[in-house]
């Protein structure tokens, strides 16, 4: 069993594509952008100079709303249940300040320095944006970079320190730059755009990051329509050889990605909605590579391959094994067990096609279910002891003798993930 835990303005496809802003920039100390697809104003309050202004204008040049800016309808109202948050700080303490706006609400950032500022704005920012796509948009911490002539997109996906920025600064001198933060897909399969600041690591790992603008940094810029084509897990290891490419089967990719995927919980079947992702970009692959060089000799015949077809089936709510009523004799003494709800159940052929495994999501996280897992959740599609899931399982799968210390571990094992619950724990089940 394993466990897994804003539309930018682009004005062409070559080149850097943008206009140099002039420092002496008029107008109101405020910045609407387009975030994830949401629209977020930045008010900019104490200590934000009209040079620093410009400077941060610059940095989100390529998330700017140029219809916002432009005095068009916004969409900032707050949804109704959400509160602003704008404590008052003393400004001797945190001369930085601004409000960041969105659909869910206003928050206060301040910082001691600049540079403390600028990085946390970046993540008020990028969190309002996230919040804003929850239950709608499969949300990747990841970078991505799209090809500027077929916009067919990569997602490298890693945690901190699996090298992205720094694979995202090398690859976007010949791909166009979508973001180095948030892989936002939306149902179709296209990427909503978030052509945020770099964030750098300059003054060392403790100090607050530097945020680069992608101009500043030579990046290109991403065609205005991209879609997710591949879906790359890094594996950065100082000592590896060279590049290896990985393909991976769907739930070892779902148990990967559920870590690095923002409020996955909120999406309707998600675990259905990953799948489909998979499945249209030809299946997810792992680079185990050791520079950022490595990964520009392997991308580009990656971002090629073409879509897979559907092995999977979602089975939630499904019941494929007869029920029958078969009951011990002493069931009155026995624990009854039955599925817990789950957010979403996926079963997925194994290579070999002689059985299969199942991905479930509950509210604890997503548990990979092989073995004799899969045979326990078929068998309890009505609810029974173990001798009833015994009897339900022996046609399927065989049992070998002295099996019921393994039954009664693996049953344990599902109970402690949140898949199964003892039924006599919580009501009567008639089990006529």
């Amino acid at each position: 069993m394993t466990t897994g835990s804003a539309a930018s303005v682009h004005g062409g496809t070559k080149g850097l594509g943008f206009a140099e802003e002039s420092v002496k920039f008029e107008g109101p100390r405020e910045l609407k952008l387009r975030v994830l697809g949401a629209a977020v104003s930045v008010v900019l309050h104490a200590g934000v100079t009209p040079d620093l202004h410009a400077e941060l204008r610059r940095a989100w040049l390529r998330c700017l709303d140029r219809h916002g800016e432009a005095g068009q309808p916004g969409e900032l109202e707050p949804r109704e249940g959400t509160t602003p948050v704008t404590p008052a700080v003393p400004l001797e303490e945190r001369p930085f300040q601004a409000t960041v706006s969105s659909v869910v609400g206003t928050a206060l950032v301040t910082g001691r320095t600049f540079r403390e500022f600028a990085s946390d704005l970046t993540s008020a920012i990028t969190l309002a944006g996230i919040t804003a796509g929850r239950g709608n948009l499969v949300m990747l911490h990841a970078a991505a970079l799209a090809d500027e002539k077929s916009g067919r997109a990569v997602a490298l996906v890693g945690r901190s320190g699996m090298g992205k920025t720094t694979a995202t600064r090398l690859l976007g001198t010949g791909l166009g730059y979508v973001t180095d933060e948030t892989v936002a897909v939306d149902g179709s399969g296209s990427i909503v755009p978030y052509a945020k600041p770099l964030s750098l690591i300059v003054d060392g790992p403790e100090m607050p990051k530097h945020q680069n603008g992608p101009d500043d940094l030579g990046l290109m810029v991403a065609p205005p329509a991209t879609t997710l084509a591949l879906i790359v897990l890094l594996d950065r290891k100082p000592d590896a050889a060279g590049p290896i490419v990985t393909p991976l089967p769907h739930a070892e990719a779902i148990i990967d990605l559920a870590p690095h995927t923002s409020s996955l919980g909120e999406l309707p079947l998600p675990l259905t909605r990953l799948c489909g992702i998979l499945d249209a970009t030809g299946g997810a692959v792992r680079v185990t590579y050791r520079e950022a060089g490595d990964l520009a000799d392997v991308l580009p015949a990656l971002l090629g391959r073409p879509a897979i077809p559907k092995t999977w089936t979602s089975v939630l709510g499904e019941g494929t094994w007869p029920s029958e009523a078969h009951q011990s004799s002493d069931a009155a003494r026995s624990s009854v067990l039955r599925r817990a709800d789950l957010l979403d159940a996926v079963e997925i052929p194994l290579p070999s096609g002689q059985s299969t495994e199942l991905v479930v999501m509950t509210g604890q996280g997503v548990v990979r279910l092989t073995g004799i897992g899969p045979a326990i959740w078929h068998a309890l599609d009505t609810p029974g002891d173990l001798n009833t899931i015994a009897h339900r399982i022996a046609p399927h799968i065989g049992l070998p003798a002295g099996y019921e210390s393994l039954l009664l571990s693996s049953v344990d094992d599902l109970k402690s993930h949140g898949i199964l619950l003892d039924s006599s724990s919580l009501e009567p089940v008639n089990l006529a």
